[in-house]
């Protein structure tokens, strides 16, 4: 790896760092504004995780710049219905003030010299309907002592460590429903305000594009800007919604057209791009490979069987195949859960067998099996009414596409199952892709990727702010609260399947590296 490929994948890097970051500190900002605005104590608010950077105390609350950019968190009072962190029996030091209330709970007395040292006989830091605040503690001469506690009284543990008190007013535990509604759902909510307000960004800069069949910008050396399409296959088309009807039609990697260049008519027999969604293959367009069946390109599942570029494919399944119009129809009607391409790889013959994507998928999707490309753009314009609307549609078929790849994974004809989800590995190599396509592209995949967290999060799984909503909704229905500890103990069960999750799908992303 050279200097420069080194110095490119540090950019990647500091890219989807800062991407992560920022979708997810977005997410607990939502959070943390609502639990302010309901009097719940915030302990930290933090962006990055592990060691901290610098903090600021301003009121209660801490906010931290910690050293792994990925990420951040909001550490409510009550959240887990923690109320206490001692215990009756345990041995604990306090510090009182000049009136004797205590002021400090000292559960590493290394940390500082107590005043007073005991056993914890009896305690309330909850203080329900206000009530006071008392510790008793059985002292060194036998005697037990009640002390009064302060509201914003204060533990101290570990190496310069310290955490406010929870008494019932400031606990998230102790608000209404609808205070805790808003403050679980306002996470996600903000994952979704942050995706609206970049795709308007992206519709804004980008424009809407035109209807025109006239070539803006070609990435097709065959075409020339302003070339003026008149002809697909034979088919007259006045413009770009009549070139992408014809694609249906197109069997062949040359497509016979006709073009307006310079006030001439021309006819052109047009090397396009084929992508078979279903099978995952791109096709070769390279001088020295365009007109035989060789691989320019590959999908996941595809890449992951072992093909490589340039491959040359001698047969699918049973069908022999020497050009790319050959395999274009076997793609187009094809029904099978799996292929299987036999190649010849620098003379050697290799045969690979993988899943495909059944073309219900891909048309729950949005997409077609076999996608074809003529490689230009037509250009956009500036429309005002476009930037209105049209972040809201993308916002919508994010949300759909969601839904529909998560109903793919309970369905065992889809072709899709958890080990296609991409992990912290995977979102990476996207974030990256995306990125070399320049910084609207990027921010369109932001709003994607934040659409994706926020919708994960309402999932109604324990562990996430969804599960936590639909506990939440039993509090409403029935009246009754479910035990702090139950609730705790299920979260905790759930976090750690979801971590397991995260580790299966975090290898998979590896081995697709190496594969």
């Amino acid at each position: 790896m050279d200097f420069l490929q080194v110095l490119s994948l540090l950019g990647d890097i500091i890219t989807f760092l800062i991407v992560l970051t920022a979708i997810i500190s977005i997410h607990e900002f939502g959070h943390f504004i609502f639990a302010k605005r309901a009097g719940i104590l915030i302990h930290e608010f933090s962006i990055g995780m592990g060691p901290q950077i610098v903090a600021r105390k301003k009121g209660d609350t801490k906010y931290a710049l910690r050293a792994i950019p990925l990420g951040g968190y909001v550490a409510m009072s009550g959240e887990n219905g923690d109320f206490s962190l001692i215990s009756k029996g345990s041995v604990i030091g306090i510090c009182l003030n000049e009136i004797g209330l205590v002021t400090d709970i000292l559960l590493d007395r290394h940390q500082r010299k107590p005043l007073v040292v005991g056993e914890v006989v009896d305690f309330d830091l909850y203080g329900k309907n206000l009530s006071e605040l008392f510790i008793e503690l059985k002292l060194e001469d036998g005697t037990i002592s009640r002390y009064q506690v302060t509201r914003d009284a204060k533990y101290h543990y570990g190496k310069q460590k310290q955490i406010q008190i929870t008494p019932e007013e400031s606990s998230f535990a102790s608000k209404s429903i609808w205070e805790r509604f808003l403050v679980l759902f306002m996470g996600p909510m903000m994952n979704f305000l942050l995706a609206i307000f970049l795709f308007i960004i992206v519709a804004g800069f980008q424009g809407k594009p035109s209807d025109t069949n006239i070539v803006h910008e070609s990435q097709n050396p065959q075409l020339l800007a302003g070339d003026v399409i008149t002809s697909i296959n034979g088919i007259s088309v006045e413009n770009i919604d009549d070139i992408r009807a014809t694609y249906a039609s197109i069997n062949s990697h040359v497509v016979p057209i006709e073009v307006i260049r310079k006030g001439s008519s021309e006819s052109i027999s047009l090397y396009i791009s084929v992508h078979l969604l279903n099978i995952g293959l791109v096709n070769h367009m390279g001088d020295d490979y365009k007109d035989g069946a060789y691989v320019g390109g590959l999908y996941q599942k595809a890449s992951s069987a072992g093909l490589k570029l340039n491959d040359q494919i001698i047969k699918i399944n049973d069908t022999p195949v020497n050009s790319w119009s050959d395999i274009i129809p076997l793609a187009r009607n094809y029904n099978n859960d799996q292929v299987t391409v036999v190649v010849n790889r620098e003379g050697e013959t290799l045969s690979f067998t993988y899943d495909v994507l059944p073309h219900d998928t891909l048309e729950k999707l949005g997409h077609e099996s076999v996608s074809i490309r003529f490689l230009f753009t037509n250009g956009t314009e500036f429309d005002l009414l476009y930037m209105l609307y049209n972040p809201f549609q993308r916002f919508g078929s994010s949300i759909t596409e969601m839904f529909y790849t998560l109903s793919m994974l309970f369905d065992g004809s889809s072709g899709v199952g958890v080990g296609d989800l991409a992990g912290p590995v995977g979102i990476f190599s996207l974030v990256s892709n995306a990125a070399q396509g320049g910084v609207l592209n990027l921010l369109a995949f932001v709003a994607f990727l934040s659409v994706n967290i926020g919708l994960m999060n309402l999932l109604p799984i324990p562990a996430l702010d969804g599960g936590r909503l639909l506990f939440l909704g039993y509090e409403a229905v029935t009246k009754k609260k479910i035990p702090a500890k139950f609730e705790a103990a299920v979260n905790n069960v759930f976090f750690i399947l979801l971590l397991v999750l995260f580790i299966f799908v975090t290898f998979g992303d590896i081995s697709r590296i190496f594969t």
